[in-house]
């Protein structure tokens, strides 16, 4: 998965995401155009690298286009680049203003990650950028020559776009209300912080602010069914682990590399370690495979002790947790407060250590 970020320019119009969003949503998909600037006339030093990266993007293989104005940044996924004339896919502002478009990107989604805080999108999002063709360093928003589009790498990967469930979208959701981002800004006081709240997939941190909301409306109702509330908090919990999960082998099998062909099976197909990065699998095969002899050999000579015992047994235990609570609701079972909020409690820490505060730290 490949990277790039685009300065969105004010100048040409000053709402830019919204005019986007509006086409995404009645099309379900929208054009975004790299405009040529007016101001200057630099060749890209990169193009044959972007190329080949625009040649093997499609629905299968996306790319992450970062949009930003250094107030707020959004990302987008993009299935298809093209040069050819896309202006009937995009906002009427490019043809009414007779904007010159050098690159058409082809978006199914956009993530709202920070929105009008500059500090925040400098600090912990930007931050988190190397510039691949300026010497891997952080990305600079002062005194810099970038050319854009931008190719860049992430320190700490991000796949915004990796949910499990193939209908959801980001896109609906992206203005959202002033009781959402009361509550986001709680979550950010009170439970995670700003260290950790964007370590979180941002699929993880919608569920867990729309079941704050839910529950703040319903804990009074004694006939509420909260089951939908912990159906969310469990697919965060799934969502999280499997990201954990995925930063554990990766590290594991740099140490081992024998650990990837480690064997199992899910639902009757066979599949090995390996193949974890592209197919998420069912928690019973994390519990399988974490007491394989191999993989625990080299989890307690690479990790410390306390980290050792994190992964093979407080982990396996929130996995029964999780399964036992899921279970129960999958069965017509309602789910009750005590259950929603039992949930809640060792998710955000109230009390007791955060469940996913250990999984993103």
């Amino acid at each position: 998965m490949k990277n790039l970020i685009i300065l969105y320019n004010p100048y040409y119009q000053n709402d830019v995401i919204e005019q986007h969003l509006k086409v995404l949503i009645e099309n379900q998909k929208v054009a975004f155009g790299k405009v040529k600037s007016k101001l200057k006339n630099t060749e890209h030093s990169f193009q044959d690298e972007l190329e080949k990266i625009y040649k093997n993007v499609d629905e299968s293989n996306h790319l992450q286009l970062f949009l930003t104005d250094y107030s707020s940044i959004y990302v987008a996924k993009v299935v298809a680049v093209s040069n050819d004339d896309l202006y009937d896919l995009a906002p009427t502002y490019y043809k009414e203003k007779n904007l010159e478009v050098e690159t058409w990107y082809v978006i199914t989604d956009i993530c709202e990650i920070v929105k009008n805080d500059f500090e925040k999108t400098r600090d912990e999002i930007l931050a988190n950028f190397t510039t691949t063709n300026f010497g891997n360093h952080t990305y600079a928003v002062y005194g810099n020559s970038y050319v854009y589009p931008l190719i860049v790498d992430m320190k700490y990967e991000i796949n915004y776009f990796d949910c499990e469930d193939e209908e959801f979208r980001f896109y609906p959701d992206i203005f959202k209300s002033q009781k959402f981002l009361n509550i986001k800004q709680n979550l950010i006081d009170y439970s995670f912080g700003s260290k950790y709240i964007y370590n979180l997939h941002p699929n993880s941190l919608s569920n867990i602010i729309s079941s704050e909301i839910e529950l703040q409306e319903h804990k009074l109702d004694n006939t509420y069914d909260f089951s939908s509330i912990v159906i969310k908090y469990s697919k965060t919990l799934e969502q999280e682990i499997y990201l954990f999960v995925k930063t554990l082998f990766k590290f594991l099998i740099d140490k081992n590399p024998n650990i990837q062909n480690i064997p199992y099976s899910v639902q009757g197909r066979d599949y090995v370690v390996q193949d974890i990065f592209n197919h998420k699998p069912n928690f019973g095969t994390y519990k399988f495979l974490l007491k394989d002899e191999k993989l625990k050999e080299t989890i307690e000579l690479n990790l410390e002790k306390i980290e050792s015992f994190f992964v093979q047994k407080k982990l396996i235990n929130y996995i029964y947790y999780i399964q036992e609570i899921r279970n129960e609701t999958v069965h017509d079972k309602p789910a009750t407060l005590n259950d929603a909020k039992s949930l809640r409690d060792k998710i955000l820490g109230i009390a007791q250590e955060s469940i996913l505060i250990e999984l993103v730290k």
